[in-house]
């Protein structure tokens, strides 16, 4: 499949490359970048962990899909959060305005990458708790235009892999 250089999203697991990749391919194909993240700690004047801590995840998800409404109409390459993609709104959203890519890569690896990072407050948890998210968000990736392996891959590599699948 190939597509257009509009909105781009990606999507995918904690640890898996988003921001790093998404940086990187918007400087390849010459768009912005917006870390959906970044955008909502900036907008709520409170980190992630904050949010999590004060709101709750049922709140953070509220303003993750308010936020995701915004950048939407923006012609870029857009960071997601992991948990964008569970609600069905996000996902038609993404679908309708841009290209949707899923970074994917077994649990194991996006465990190594993500275990001691404190900046995450769901990867905090058990890992077995940790694996039963990654289980159950996977459908919600599945749906992606386009799949990325990125395990064994470096972000370069899997910018590569993304180019391969846009017009000149």
């Amino acid at each position: 499949m190939k597509t257009s250089k509009k909105t781009i999203y990606l999507t995918g697991f904690m640890g898996a490359g988003k921001s790093t990749v998404g940086k990187l391919l918007a400087q390849k194909l010459g768009l912005g970048f917006i870390d959906l993240d970044e955008y909502i700690e900036e907008k709520s004047g409170k980190t992630i962990p904050e949010i999590f801590t004060d709101s709750g995840e049922a709140c953070f998800r509220n303003l993750e899909s308010e936020a995701l409404r915004e950048v939407s109409v923006k012609t870029a390459v857009i960071s997601t959060g992991g948990g964008v993609t569970e609600k069905e709104e996000n996902r038609k959203l993404m679908k309708r305005t841009g290209t949707v890519f899923f970074l994917d890569a077994p649990f194991y690896v996006l465990y190594e990458r993500i275990r001691d990072d404190k900046s995450r407050p769901l990867a905090r948890g058990e890992k077995e708790v940790l694996r039963e998210r990654y289980e159950n968000r996977r459908p919600g990736y599945e749906w992606a235009a386009l799949t990325l392996d990125t395990k064994g891959c470096s972000p370069y590599e899997v910018v590569q892999k993304a180019l391969q699948h846009f017009d000149e």
